[in-house]
């Protein structure tokens, strides 16, 4: 029989800041649990059922008066995203992009995104003496929309200098490759596949250009909250007493539980920023180490090697919901495109978190230069978003369906939604200062 933990370890985590959780997509919606009948125990609730049981069968072995059978929320989310077999980003199975899926991004909604991002990127290769080498780099790509269009303006503009490309496409997914290698066929470059950016390494006498749009929301998070003994760690465990799969008194059948005791892990990555350090007693902390670790490596892939030259250094940009604060509650699922509980159907629906940008920043900026964030509709416009609008529109002429089409699409990738709660951040070695983040700064002084 399964049993929840002690109530007393049993809590709703609440945000610490007072503005309103950015919401995933650029939709407005209203958290759902579930709809209709209760869903059946997926793969992976199944999964985490028996380690939250096992566990407190093994505590209760021993005569521990402690549940020891949570999982951080950083582990809940690898289990539901990159599980090898049952993950919502590795199974097949789950159709994750486009109308028919549970989300669209931006590269989906109008192909001005991507070609603005090209914009920005061969911008810094032109300020870097134009070398005849260059390497892109996403990580991931998810249909390959966006790369594809960045090449396909690279490879216009350049047409008529002797340039070779390189492309690295950072993906897990097998499915996702599949998809990338067909879209991608045909393009005058070699292209490679990696499983981790940690396989990548700093260019030898190329200039690197990285996007990694709607990346680092995805990775996992620890969440943390602030006590009088100091930081202690947000745990998932089982909620159901007898497993009823159609009793809907037992759904979710997951809860947020908080660890009895500081461990190393809410001590270290709790007080990993010194914006950490100075937040009140009652704060909720959502942390990702693995998005610090990995920022940091873009950044080592990025920087120049100013003593012996081997690296050209690079520029890259990093695009995705937060800002330059860290947050306490933005965590959701995303299923259809609607918001959802975060232990509605484990395994077959997104789990996101708002990004902190600040954090991001910290983990470079002694490698690399870094300019911004600054919102979406400020980068879009500033680069040239709403003249390349109306030469589309003008080789479109006549065709209004099409037209009205081109349009719509140019004007949700900056209207309240998706213009503002998106943030763009740069980053550049070939030296300041940095359109369009150059604004900011301006704005600031």
């Amino acid at each position: 029989m399964l049993r929840s933990l002690p109530k007393r370890l049993a809590f709703t985590p609440k945000p610490f800041r007072a503005e309103a959780t950015t919401q995933r997509r650029s939709f407005n919606a209203t958290t759902i649990r579930f709809s209709g009948t209760v869903p059946p125990i997926t793969p992976i609730e199944k999964l985490i059922l028996e380690h939250s049981f096992n566990h407190l069968i093994l505590s209760e072995l021993r005569g521990s008066k402690q549940a020891v059978g949570p999982m951080s929320y950083a582990t809940y989310m690898q289990f539901c995203l990159s599980h090898p077999t049952e993950g919502y980003y590795m199974k097949s199975l789950n159709k994750i992009f486009g109308a028919q899926g549970d989300f669209i991004t931006s590269p989906d909604i109008s192909q001005i995104f991507g070609e603005m991002i090209a914009i920005w990127l061969l911008s810094q290769w032109e300020s870097a003496g134009c070398p005849s080498r260059l390497r892109l780099v996403e990580l991931g790509p998810g249909r390959g929309t966006l790369i594809t269009d960045v090449l396909r303006v690279t490879i216009t503009k350049k047409s008529s200098q002797s340039v070779t490309i390189q492309v690295d496409l950072v993906e897990t997914s097998l499915s996702l490759r599949e998809i990338q290698r067909e879209r991608l066929s045909g393009v005058p470059a070699s292209i490679h596949w990696y499983d981790s950016i940690d396989h990548i390494t700093p260019s030898n006498g190329s200039f690197t250009m990285l996007v990694a749009h709607e990346f680092f929301d995805a990775l996992p998070i620890h969440v943390f909250r602030k006590t009088d003994e100091g930081w202690k760690e947000v745990m998932v465990s089982s909620r159901v007493t007898e497993l009823d799969e159609s009793n809907p008194e037992q759904y979710p059948r997951l809860q947020h539980v908080l660890s009895p005791e500081k461990t190393a892990i809410s001590t270290i990555f709790g007080n990993s920023s010194s914006r950490f350090q100075s937040l009140p007693v009652g704060s909720d902390l959502e942390v990702s180490p693995t998005s610090f670790r990995l920022a940091r490596k873009v950044g080592e892939v990025l920087a120049k090697n100013t003593q012996t030259g081997s690296s050209l250094g690079g520029c890259g940009l990093i695009i995705d919901y937060g800002r330059d604060h860290a947050f306490g509650h933005s965590r959701r699922g995303f299923k259809n495109h609607q918001i959802m509980d975060i232990f509605h159907r484990p395994g077959e629906c997104d789990l996101t978190a708002n990004v902190d940008f600040a954090y991001l920043k910290e983990s470079m900026q002694d490698l690399v230069p870094v300019y911004g964030p600054i919102t979406q509709k400020l980068f879009l416009t500033q680069m040239g978003l709403m003249v390349r609008l109306e030469r589309l529109l003008q080789s479109h002429q006549g065709d209004q369906t099409t037209s009205d089409r081109i349009r719509e699409g140019a004007r949700r990738l900056i209207n309240p939604q998706m213009g503002e709660e998106y943030s763009v951040m740069g980053i550049s070695t070939t030296g300041g200062p940095v359109h369009p983040f150059h604004l900011l700064s301006d704005a600031s002084k």
